[in-house]
């Protein structure tokens, strides 16, 4: 589906007929809103790991992505995320103690409370000897707790952010669609998204449709 094609759909959404159902709709608007929901809905079906819906966001999975050390401070290896980072898959780590290199370890993920009852803790602490480590996620970077041991890199798994649609002339409110920006979802999700769309834009501008729909509900409870 074409940028264009989405936004007539989601006027037929908002819209009678596609004309103004009173409420002023234009493309500038569709493309923020079509940004902020297709972000909310990748994070929806993430926090559904287990549904088969996860499918729709398989093309969004980079595996195994090497990535470098950074910097090393104290007892932490610290790597920086992708930019398109948007939330963990999975991970592993490369590393090395004395004449012991590219040794896989595993990595498991601790909540920042917990990190010094972690690092204390003889069955949970880093050892190169289990081949584990605890890392955080913090300040754009995954913070890996050694030893007495490197990590010289790390293997990330990753969701990314789906990529922006763009207008031509983003200063301009009904400035054409930058069709080189393409939608990545499947016409099946992203009609699932104008759909999400419509019913941000109801809420926004407390459309009567909404009010009905509210007040339906509210009748059936």
């Amino acid at each position: 589906m074409t940028v264009e094609q989405a936004y007539i759909n989601y006027l037929s959404k908002v819209e009678e007929n596609s004309t103004n159902d009173n409420i002023a709709t234009d493309k500038q608007r569709f493309v923020i809103l079509f940004n902020e929901t297709q972000i909310k809905f990748i994070e929806a079906l993430l926090d559904r790991r287990g549904d088969d819906d996860i499918r729709y966001i398989q093309k969004f999975l980079v595996p195994d992505k090497k990535i470098s050390l950074k910097n090393k401070n104290n007892n932490r290896c610290n790597f920086q995320l992708p930019k398109d980072y948007l939330d963990l898959s999975n991970s592993f780590g490369i590393a090395s103690k004395g004449s012991c290199t590219n040794t896989q370890i595993d990595l498991y993920e601790i909540k920042s409370e917990n990190t010094t009852e972690v690092l204390q803790d003889s069955y949970n602490k880093p050892s190169f000897e289990w081949r584990e480590a605890p890392y955080l996620i913090n300040s754009d970077e995954v913070s890996i707790f050694t030893d007495g041991f490197k990590v010289t890199d790390i293997l990330l798994s990753y969701y990314r952010y789906p990529k922006e649609i763009k207008q031509i002339n983003p200063d301009n409110p009904e400035s054409l669609f930058d069709e080189s920006s393409v939608i990545e979802w499947d016409d099946k999700a992203t009609n699932r998204i104008i759909s999400a769309c419509a019913g941000e834009f109801d809420i926004n501008e407390m459309s009567p449709r909404w009010q009905l729909q509210k007040q339906r509900v509210a009748s059936k409870n």
